[in-house]
């Protein structure tokens, strides 16, 4: 029973270091809202708000290309808004309207281009 337990224990702690990247900047987790930063800057605070209620939060900022995973509850019609904190320290934000199921995932992409930062669907 010992030898289970340790085995459960190495097998669970091998778990959890396979979840960020290799400079343990960004946590990885399934989800069915994924954000990718395309810009050359690093951005914060991804936020996932709906009816002013705070959904989920990213406690890690993400640099160019990488991603952050959010799990919304399955709803035929959401209404939520994205929000993140530019390296300048300015908050930008989106409000989307989107299907989540378990299978369905929604991807949105943050991008920097001509002094702009935008937050739109990504393919």
């Amino acid at each position: 029973m010992k030898k289970l337990m340790l085995l459960f224990t190495v097998i669970f702690a091998f778990l959890l270091a396979g979840c960020g990247t290799a400079n343990s900047n960004v946590v990885h987790r399934e989800g069915n809202l994924i954000v990718t930063n395309y810009s050359d800057y690093e951005v914060t605070d991804i936020t996932v708000t709906q009816s002013g209620r705070v959904i989920d939060v990213s406690p890690e900022a993400i640099k160019n290309t990488e991603i952050c995973y959010f799990k919304m509850e399955p709803d035929s019609s959401c209404v939520y808004t994205l929000s993140f904190v530019d390296n300048s320290g300015e908050e930008h934000f989106r409000e989307f309207t989107d299907k989540f199921t378990e299978s369905n995932q929604i991807l949105l992409a943050i991008r920097y281009e001509g002094n702009v930062w935008t937050i739109d669907y990504d393919s």
